[in-house]
Formats: C-alpha cells, structure tokens, sequence
C-alpha cells in the first residue's frame, strides 16, 4: 500500500544502475496473487544533454518467486515508449542516453540487466533514429512491437515497425542469436552468434540509401526485399536476399 514512497530511492537506484539520470513519475502495486505485479508510469531516462532519450507512459512488470530469487522480472510489458536512438559524429552508438559498448571487454550493466531478463514485450513504440555520422534527417519510426525472449544462452528478437508513408509498408526484423558456452556477461552481444532476418515487403530504395550503404550508387528503385544474414561474433559475414525490384 505504501510502494510509493519507494519511488525517490529506485529512482537513484536505477540511475545508478544504468549510469544516466532516471525520472519516474509513479509507482503502484497491482495485487493478483500471493505476488504482486508492478507498474510505473511515466518513465524518463535522460541523455547527458538533459534531453529525454526514453519515455515509458506505462511499464508493468510481472514478477515471479524465481524472478525475485535472480534479482529480475518475469516479463516486462511497455505500452507507448519513446525512444532515441542515435550515432554520433565520433561513430558511437547512443540508445536511452546510454553509450554501447564498442568493444566485447566493455560492460554494460544495463545491457547485462536486459539480457538476463526473461521477456520482454514493447506495443505501439516510437523510435527516433538520429544519425550525426551521415547527416541524415531524423527518421520516426511508428507503431513499432518488439517482443525479446531470453533463454540459457540463446536470445531471440522480433521488431515490426511502420517507417513513413513514403518509404512502404511495415517491415519486420527478427533474429535468433545464442552466447558463447564461457560468457560472463549476458549484454555482451559482440560474442553472438546467430542469424538476423529482414523482410521489406515494399520499399522505396531513394529513402532508403539515405541512412544505409547499399553498395550502389542507386538513384531510384521501388521493390520488394527479404535478406537473411548470418552473424560471428556479432558482425555480419555473409548475407542471402530475395529481391524483387
């Protein structure tokens, strides 16, 4: 009854946690059993810039004897999140306002937090894709559903997303990918090995060149494109498309 007064301390908890400032506006109890479930609403966590990098209206995490045992969630359920994601002018990766690590050495305890999670599931998503490195406009991603399942040792990843009018239809982005037997740390995503699947079912190529190197000096081109790639150790090194242009 009284969960509430705990929400200054996880605030600085997490901010400890994930190594940027965390806002949370409210926290509930939800009673459906000898265990309850959680809900917090609006969630913020902050860039370095004070910019709003992830904001959550609505994040219920259901929580189980084993998940308490292992200091986690059964699964964390997000409605509406906004989220940025960005490179920039350096090369580096920023998503949340959290840097990725560039290196297979380099932790994360964020990313080892997620990881060792066992589901979570993202409906109705704003993504914003900011690339300082190309100079790129801001692309909005819209209506994106992610569900991720992590298991002993193995991930596996599904994101549909609706990018804008011009570009085509939703497009979907799936992939099973598994850690080595020695892993340390969950997050550590550059050791995986696995297979990454992309299907387009329309896409305007002109948008499309403007934010990923296709290998071709493209001036127009409209289509259909599916693409299986497999991954070592976190980096592509071969690739099979189905391509109708």
């Amino acid at each position: 009854p009284r969960i509430g007064e705990l929400r200054p301390w996880l605030e600085q908890r997490a901010s400890e946690a994930l190594g940027t400032t965390v806002q949370i506006g409210g926290i509930a109890a939800i009673s459906n059993g000898l265990i309850p479930s959680i809900e917090l609403t609006q969630v913020r966590l902050l860039d370095p810039q004070g910019r709003d990098a992830l904001v959550l209206p609505s994040v219920q995490a259901a929580l189980s004897p084993h998940s308490l045992l292992r200091m986690g969630v059964e699964q964390l359920y997000i409605a509406k999140p906004v989220l940025d994601i960005r490179r920039t002018a350096d090369g580096r990766f920023w998503i949340a306002g959290m840097p990725l690590p560039e290196s297979s050495s380099d932790d994360s305890p964020a990313l080892d937090w997620l990881f060792a999670q066992s589901e979570l599931a993202i409906v109705g998503g704003t993504v914003q894709w900011t690339d300082e490195l190309r100079g790129a406009p801001v692309l909005a991603l819209q209506e994106v559903n992610l569900v991720l399942r992590n298991r002993l040792l193995s991930h596996a990843v599904r994101l549909d997303a609706q990018a804008p009018a011009a570009w085509g239809d939703r497009f979907t982005l799936s992939g099973i990918f598994r850690e080595p037997l020695l892993a340390r740390h969950a997050g550590h995503w550059r050791g995986w090995d696995g297979q990454l699947y992309a299907s387009f079912p329309q896409v305007d190529l002109a948008h499309l060149r403007r934010y990923v190197d296709l290998g071709v000096d493209l001036a127009q081109g409209q289509g259909a494109l599916r693409a299986w790639v497999d991954v070592k150790q976190g980096a592509a090194t071969g690739a099979t498309a189905d391509v109708q242009m």
